[in-house]
């Protein structure tokens, strides 16, 4: 009995020994860590599967297999535990838990985008998100559970890193730019203009279009962007409008590189190099917005990382030379070297540099803008009428509503669509240029203001379109700057949010679109090859009006018009008409008078109709 009992009580002693062991490599809190990280994997798998019934209608929880949830969540959280228990190692359970929640993120936003287009983008269900990974960030990067800023990396893996995903993010943009633009969903506004443009600068050399105001024109006379000519050699290789869509989704990308060489000027470490390269190339609003044709604002982003990189750096010469290449992008692009002339002199104390910077902007800004006036319309200060009393007030009206209303200033600033714009913008990283303790970093965001904020042009504040690209890579650099200044657990918090919220909100953005693209230009093949086949008929020397949504397929055409004229220049009578046949059918905006007894059917295909000049 003795014996029985010193048995029973060592079996005891055993058991709570393997408890305490237990608890030690696994504690409570790591438990329930774990539990979370299997319910987020099976609601993952349950959005992802489920394609019938969306998560956004209150039907979808009777197709959900309530057993299976349960038994996958159990399965997943043994898994788990056994494999930490196996390793001794509980690090693999922040590490479940991160990317577990990253996987439903991911699929709740790619799910709700497609039925959320018309609200704003699902903007609320990515704060909603980023709001739960506040907290599972915040309980990862208490104690260093991942040790992310110390974690030590091979030799030029942030290098390795930053050309492959520079590599991924050419090819996939590339790739579902140009499925667009094969299935006709482009438009002459605004690719239609550009592709017309290169082809003429490339014949020709001069930047001229007959399609963005129906007249022979500069474009020029519209935007002052001579960094055209840095692109063109470019283009001439492979003289083609999906060549500007590779160019463009390329140097977009190319932002990258600078990032790791201003990672290493802050003295950051490899992993945290690599995880602002991850941030940049999912920041949401860069492959978003590639989506939308080609533009020029699209080239500021790696322009401005140039620059920012010269001026940690302490190159007067670089700085110098990258501001010039920003403000040759368009007559407006003079406020971002304005605004990091500021910073310049404010933030680094470099006055002499900074001054140049700021004078050299202002004249550039004068004569950008006088060429503009004398080739074409004038700048565009329409977009700023909601400042102006009077049309004719200009940029002084709007100076002084600013000053003399500045309650009004706020309201038209403080929207709300203004203001999930600028969720957007800083929700993918965290809100970072908000921990800075130097405020004067503001003043970088100066353009983000002026540009985006200020105007009542809807599209200027929408993250589908090109105007984010600038403010996007001084958000990117801005960050970066509190990551270098930032104490480790701060630090791991802002990496770890940054990278997943960046991919999360992308998902949200740019991947669902991407999937409607290019199914859509896999429906549409057949109907496709008849409209290059009859576009291929017409003389390319001949006078030709034409639908906008064909017009990016007929860039080789220097005598081009789109009808219907939406700037009263009016549609003169040209030798072809292309146009759709439902529009010819219905007399849409006048389509059938204008064609009359003037012109005969002579071909179609599908909804395509040429008509030519009897």
């Amino acid at each position: 009995m003795e014996n029985e009992n010193i048995k029973n009580e060592q079996n005891n002693k055993n058991f709570l020994k393997a408890i305490h062991t237990f608890f030690k490599i696994i504690p409570p809190d790591y438990l329930f860590a774990t539990l979370l990280a299997g319910f987020f994997f099976s609601s993952f798998c349950t959005v992802f599967t489920n394609t019938d019934t969306k998560y956004t209608d209150l039907s979808f929880v009777s197709s959900v297999n309530t057993d299976l949830v349960v038994i996958t969540t159990v399965i997943i959280f043994l898994t788990i535990i056994l494999f930490a228990m196996i390793v001794k190692n509980n690090s693999v359970i922040p590490i479940a838990l991160l990317v577990s929640f990253l996987l439903f993120g991911c699929s709740l936003t790619y799910s709700g985008s497609h039925v959320n287009q018309e609200s704003s983008q699902n903007i609320f269900m990515n704060i909603a998100i980023g709001f739960i990974l506040f907290f599972v960030v915040t309980w990862i990067s208490k104690e260093d559970k991942l040790t992310v800023t110390a974690l030590r990396l091979p030799k030029y893996t942030e290098w390795i890193v930053a050309v492959t995903l520079l590599f991924l993010f050419t090819i996939g943009v590339s790739a579902v730019s140009i499925a667009r633009y094969d299935a006709y969903m482009c438009h002459n506004f605004d690719f239609g203009i550009f592709a017309q443009m290169f082809e003429n600068m490339r014949t020709t050399g001069l930047p001229n279009t007959t399609v963005e105001r129906n007249i022979l024109m500069s474009h020029f006379g519209v935007h002052f962007s001579p960094i055209y000519y840095l692109l063109l050699p470019f283009y001439a290789i492979y003289p083609h409008p999906e060549t500007l869509l590779v160019i463009q989704a390329f140097f977009v990308g190319a932002g990258i590189i600078p990032v790791v060489l201003i990672g290493k000027k802050l003295n950051m470490t490899q992993s945290v190099i690599v995880s602002c390269c991850v941030l940049y190339i999912f920041f949401p609003t860069l492959s978003n917005g590639c989506l939308y044709d080609f533009h020029e604002n699209k080239f500021l982003t790696v322009l401005i990382m140039w620059a920012m990189y010269f001026i940690v750096s302490n190159k007067p010469i670089g700085t110098i030379v990258f501001s010039l290449l920003i403000m040759s992008v368009k007559e407006d692009a003079p406020i971002y070297v304005m605004a990091i002339a500021l910073y310049v002199l404010v933030t680094r104390k470099k006055y002499i540099l900074g001054g140049t910077l700021f004078g050299i902007a202002t004249i550039y800004f004068v004569i950008a803008t006088s060429i503009v006036n004398s080739l074409g319309d004038g700048i565009m200060t329409s977009r700023l009428d909601n400042y102006m009393l009077n049309p004719d007030d200009g940029f002084s009206g709007v100076i002084h509503t600013c000053f003399f209303n500045f309650g009004y200033f706020l309201s038209q600033i403080f929207t709300a669509d203004k203001i999930m714009f600028m969720v957007w913008m800083l929700l993918p990283v965290g809100f970072a240029p908000f921990f800075s303790d130097k405020k004067s970093l503001f003043l970088l965001l100066i353009p983000m203001l002026v540009v985006d904020l200020m105007s009542n042009w809807q599209y200027q504040y929408d993250v589908k379109f090109q105007y984010t690209f600038g403010v996007a890579g001084l958000i990117v650099f801005m960050t970066m700057l509190i990551l270098s200044e930032s104490e480790n657990k701060t630090k791991n918090k802002l990496i770890l949010y940054g990278m997943s919220m960046s991919i999360i909100t992308c998902f949200s953005l740019f991947f669902p679109r991407a999937s409607v693209y290019t199914e859509s230009a896999q429906k549409a093949t057949a109907f496709t090859k008849q409209y290059n086949s009859l576009i291929a008929t017409i003389p390319t020397n001949a006078s030709i009006t034409a639908n906008g949504g064909y017009i990016p397929h007929m860039y080789n055409f220097p005598d081009l018009y789109q009808y219907p004229d939406m700037y009263g220049k009016g549609n003169p009578k040209t030798e072809y008409v292309l146009v759709n046949a439902t529009d010819v059918k219905n007399n849409v905006d006048g389509l059938a008078d204008f064609i009359g007894n003037d012109y005969k059917m002579i071909d179609q295909k599908g909804a395509m109709v040429l008509f030519k000049k009897q």
